[in-house]
């Protein structure tokens, strides 16, 4: 379950199993480097002697379509809250037909409410004699944004042999209205080199060290690992497709203990271990608490602390049956992924200034947590409280005789995945937004006509998105902020203008007259020699102090979501924030 957590974290910020027999021509070869995963729709020239092809089962037959939704059992109409009760005990391992190694089924809650289940499963298959063991670990959660109900998905993959070496890594991850993000890849020697058509075409390759765990084999490590006594851990090595990226993880067996999981069931006596994931940059997962059954080591369950659903996650072995019943009362991800102030700010987007008092217990050096630039700046930071002030100035277009930055490099006006301008619904936008300037009209000048236009003929706020691409947005003009941010990004660097999304916090009122730092996208241009924030959400030319920045990125060569992980930071730390001074 560790790497569930990874999907689970980075889709809570944004918003079936494989099939075994393959579709595909026996191959001359059955070597690793040419084996392939590869969707029914996808380009013929993979469908030759030598290349072994592995298909999903029961996958759409478009890739432009949302997740392939789950059969749904017809059973009695149950709470959204989950009892012991409301659960099954899962079905013994060795009930299985000869092809599976095992299927797990978790539904997943938070505070007794249901979000919804992770499968998780691995089989064998034969390919001319030879055993291939095929891992799948998909998540599909149902939440709530702002009332709107958001489908979540993600799905991990390997193709392994019996000896644990893998040969071939899959990820598809839900990123908006019939998009997806897909992410395939081939060990070759000490790297893994991103293959395909669509999305993984250009996509970075990434380091392959010796020994990396796959889907399979990681739930057989608590078995493998048998002899370990408390206090006693190991490490082991996982790569994580959302992020593209192999990380290690240390799983400590902690004690034993006995629980009840299921009503009516005997109490289990089960291992406890704790699993640490090494930091990426500087974010690191919170820790997982993992119960294994003390006889056959089989996970049971899995709890992990995340500010972004409100508190703490829980995956419970069940049946499929319990697993995917529908979730009927969906959690509001607004209520938990934002930061409450102490009192309201009036006219806070045309104010000049405001100073908050930030406290960060729990982070071992928070005053990295925020960007620190022209406009926002960290000071007085009180080492013992983990606190400090942050100065948050209003930018409304350039500064006069401000000094020059430093010209941006090609990655800010280049056409990449996420931020792809070269195409003829973003250039035909661009021509809509800046057809009445003249022609002597400043980069400034035309971004902030960007600006308008964008808020002008983006639908009203649609949040069943995640993180649709520009190209996506040009054509359905619909989404939230990220969609927002992404297209106007987009825009801008088609007439030739550098640009970079920001993610962070914006100031957002409540009726109790609390209100909230929400997280929130936008955009910085570069004109004038400066970079100059705008958000297409309000339109204002520019922003006020209810901005607080965390991290900006051109996005460029990125085919993963690990840009937002600075924000999953923030909301690991659980900031609490206070105002200070207001500058009118």
């Amino acid at each position: 379950m560790m790497r569930s957590r990874v999907i689970v974290v980075l889709t809570a910020v944004l918003i079936g199993p494989w099939g075994g027999d393959a579709s595909a021509q026996l191959p001359a070869t059955s070597d690793p480097s040419k084996i392939r995963i590869t969707p029914q729709t996808s380009s013929d020239r993979l469908e030759r002697p030598g290349f072994i092809v592995i298909r999903p089962g029961g996958r759409p037959p478009s890739l432009a379509v949302r997740q392939p939704e789950p059969a749904t059992p017809t059973l009695p109409k149950q709470s959204t809250e989950l009892t012991n009760s409301g659960l099954a005990v899962p079905p013994p391992s060795d009930k299985l037909p000869p092809d599976v190694i095992f299927d797990y089924w978790f539904v997943a809650s938070v505070a007794g409410q249901r979000i919804g289940y992770v499968h998780w499963s691995g089989k064998k298959v034969k390919k001319e004699d030879r055993e291939l063991w095929i891992g799948v670990k998909y998540q599909n959660f149902t939440v709530s944004r702002f009332g709107q109900t958001v489908n979540q998905w993600g799905e991990e993959s390997t193709v392994e042999a019996p000896t644990g070496e893998v040969f071939i890594t899959g990820m598809r991850q839900g990123i908006g209205k019939d998009q997806m993000l897909i992410l395939n890849g081939t060990v070759e020697g000490n790297m893994l080199k991103i293959q395909g058509d669509g999305v993984a075409k250009g996509a970075s390759d990434t380091p392959w060290p010796g020994g990396v765990v796959g889907c399979v084999r990681e739930p057989m490590l608590f078995q493998q690992h048998k002899q370990l006594r408390i206090g006693e851990s190991f490490d082991y090595l996982t790569y994580v497709g959302v992020v593209n990226r192999v990380v290690k993880m240390t799983a400590t067996l902690e004690d034993e203990e006995t629980h009840t999981l299921w009503a009516k069931e005997p109490a289990r006596q089960l291992l406890r271990y704790v699993t640490k994931m090494e930091p990426v940059a500087n974010f690191r997962l919170p820790p997982a608490t993992t119960w294994v059954d003390a006889e056959t080591r089989e996970p049971l369950k899995m709890e992990f602390d995340f500010p972004g659903f409100g508190g703490r996650v829980t995956f419970l072995r069940t049946t499929q049956e319990a697993a995917t019943l529908p979730v009927t009362r969906p959690l509001e991800l607004f209520n938990v992924q934002s930061i409450r102030l102490d009192r309201e700010i009036p006219g806070i987007h045309k104010a000049r200034r405001v100073v908050y008092k930030v406290t960060a217990a729990t982070d071992d050096d928070p005053t990295t947590l925020f960007s620190s630039d022209k406009r926002q700046e960290i000071k007085n930071y009180d080492r013992q409280t983990h606190s400090f002030e942050l100065h948050i100035r209003e930018r409304r277009g350039p500064v006069k005789d401000a000094i020059a930055q430093p010209v941006p490099g090609p990655e800010f006006t280049a056409s990449n995945y996420f931020i792809n301008w070269d195409n003829d619904a973003v250039k035909r936008h661009v021509v809509q937004a800046t057809q009445h300037l003249p022609a002597t009209a400043t980069a400034w000048t035309k971004a902030v006509a960007i600006e308008k236009w964008v808020n002008e003929n983006m639908k009203a706020f649609e949040f069943s998105q995640a993180m649709a691409t520009a190209d996506h947005v040009a054509k359905t003009l619909s989404g939230d902020c990220t969609e927002y941010a992404m297209l106007a990004a987009a825009m801008c660097r088609a007439v030739d203008i550098p640009s970079r999304t920001v993610l962070g916090l914006v100031y957002a009122p409540a009726k109790d007259g609390k209100p909230y730092l929400a997280y929130h996208m936008w955009l910085e241009v570069f004109a004038e020699g400066q970079w100059l924030p705008l958000d297409p959400t309000l339109a204002l030319g520019g922003v006020g102090p209810g901005h607080v920045k965390i991290a900006d990125h051109s996005w460029h060569e990125e085919k993963t979501l690990a840009p937002l992980l600075p924000v999953l930071r923030v909301l690991s730390a659980k900031p609490s924030v206070r105002v200070l001074q207001v500058e009118p």
